[in-house]
């Protein structure tokens, strides 16, 4: 296959993406107007469904942007289902940030196949996103995520914040015995890189040359001192705590006698994970947890210090020093 070809093909399937991405998005967007209208339903209508939403101040942040209320925690998840674009009143923000409210929520039966429509309508867009950038694989990083931007702009959504188009909401459609909550605290990982490294991937972000911020961070880099080669280290931070959650069911023996338990990881709650609350509208027994995580107890070597501002913003690479 000629260059040309393979040229021509990557732009014919290109097209044929730009082409189905208008759909997929419209389907995202329909299929969560539709939980959100559930659940809204849910919220109003005459029985109780259980909930369990914690509170940590991220989460409470998060209410106050979706314009909610812990009172109403369906109506308040509902809307945080519906939130796929980037919220105007939170001003300039991280594109790795999104709204987070963990904690469990009982529903009805019916909720569960709306949910899970959802879920596999974000599946569909971000399976159309990431062959996108596949196809665009040998261009710098700026441009794939500047040319994605373009066609969802042409799409009708500009302002769709990825993350929160993608991520799945967590389902336990056969109500569980029991599930077990646990905060997992952030990480941080410390790692050295050497300057060619640095260069290496600064040169990726930007091919061409054309991005003066990039061509500051490589101007920095060859100015180091020979003695600093050895002090860059690129930090890595979790910015928030996770609350994990699993599954708990009991095995009985033929006498009714239990055999054991058997776990199944549900995955971090992000937001509320919904739960078949049958008939009831009861959660089932869960382990409650503090509505903000532990503090952290990390150790800190007396010998190292990283600077809190970084050398490299583009490759979160800082400069070390030692005591």
């Amino acid at each position: 296959m000629t260059a040309s070809t393979t040229d021509s093909e990557r732009r014919r399937k290109l097209r044929a993406i730009a082409d189905q991405l208008p759909r997929a998005m419209a389907d995202l967007h329909r299929d969560a107007a539709a939980l959100d209208s559930a659940l809204e339903a849910v919220e109003h209508g005459t029985r109780r469904w259980e909930s369990y939403l914690l509170q940590p101040l991220f989460a409470q942040e998060a209410a106050t942007q979706l314009h909610g209320d812990f009172k109403s925690p369906h109506c308040l998840a509902g809307k945080l289902f519906a939130q796929l674009d980037y919220n105007d009143e939170a001003g300039v923000v991280d594109a790795r940030n999104t709204l987070q409210i963990p904690g469990l929520l009982a529903v009805p039966p019916h909720i569960i196949p709306i949910a899970q429509q959802l879920n596999n309508s974000k599946h569909a867009v971000q399976r159309l996103t990431g062959e996108f950038k596949d196809l665009l694989a040998d261009r710098a990083t700026l441009e794939r995520n500047e040319r994605l931007r373009e066609i969802l702009a042409d799409s009708g959504y500009p302002r769709a914040h990825l993350r929160q188009c993608y991520r799945q909401i967590l389902l336990c459609p056969d109500k569980p015995d029991a599930i077990a909550l646990s905060w997992v605290k952030a990480r941080k990982s410390i790692r050295k890189v050497s300057v060619q490294w640095c260069e290496k991937k600064l040169v990726q972000l930007d091919p061409l040359g054309e991005d003066t911020g990039i061509q500051y961070q490589r101007q920095i880099l060859a100015d180091l001192h020979p003695r600093q080669h050895l002090l860059l280290r690129q930090v890595q931070v979790q910015s928030r705590p996770n609350l994990q959650a699993a599954e708990i069911f009991y095995d009985d023996g033929e006498n009714g006698d239990s055999e054991g338990e058997r776990y199944r990881q549900i995955g971090y709650s992000a937001m509320p994970v919904l739960v078949n609350g049958g008939d009831s509208g009861a959660l089932p027994e869960f382990t409650r947890v503090e509505h903000n995580p532990p503090a952290s107890r990390r150790r800190q070597r007396r010998d190292l210090k990283i600077a809190p501002q970084p050398l490299l913003p583009a490759l979160r690479v800082h400069l070390c020093t030692t005591n």
